[in-house]
């Protein structure tokens, strides 16, 4: 009994990291995370479709994010925000970023601007500056029909609502071929 307690503890340490080491259809996987048992079944069965697609978009989305910040900050130095970003993108961030620090008590999205753009926003990052990109996409519309794509199933998601099967596939499809282009 002591071994599968120190298993299962160790399973839950290496979920913590991201690491996957259950099964995709592990019941518990949710209840892990937040209790959720005061809801009805249908809303913990949505949650477990919307699930992988949600953590899918998650990774996905921040990891452009990275790539984006990574990319300008070499080729244009660390104010590359400010001479790279359009005033448009950059001046939503900016009062998103003020609205948000009125309301101190709660977390903020980070300390970098990026945080604060919309998906759409990190596609004209790339095209506004495709000589940082260019040797690592293919082209430029290659990127605007993923991300076009990437961000009408986002938009479902990110409301809360469950995609179809079809549509999971699609963007299990698309993040395959994100991280074979990008690494």
């Amino acid at each position: 009994m002591f071994s599968s307690l120190v298993v299962d503890e160790v399973l839950q340490r290496l979920e913590q990291e991201g690491l996957a080491v259950r099964p995709d259809n592990d019941p518990g996987v949710v209840q892990r995370v937040l209790p959720l048992e005061s809801f009805s079944r249908d809303v913990r069965y949505a949650a477990m479709q919307a699930l992988p697609a949600y953590l899918a978009l998650f990774c996905l989305e921040n990891a452009i994010r990275e790539l984006v910040v990574e990319r300008l900050a070499e080729n244009h130095g660390s104010d590359w925000w400010e001479k790279r970003a359009p005033a448009g993108v950059r001046n939503k961030a900016a009062e998103r970023k003020e609205k948000e620090g009125k309301s101190r008590w709660h977390a903020q999205r980070g300390a970098h601007p990026i945080n604060y753009t919309d998906f759409g926003d990190l596609k004209s990052l790339i095209a506004n500056n495709w000589d940082s990109f260019e040797d690592l996409l293919p082209d430029l519309n290659w990127v605007n029909s993923r991300l076009d794509e990437v961000e009408a199933s986002r938009n479902i998601i990110a409301h809360s609502n469950v995609l179809e099967q079809r549509e999971i596939d699609r963007m299990r499809l698309y993040l395959e071929d994100w991280t074979r282009q990008v690494g």
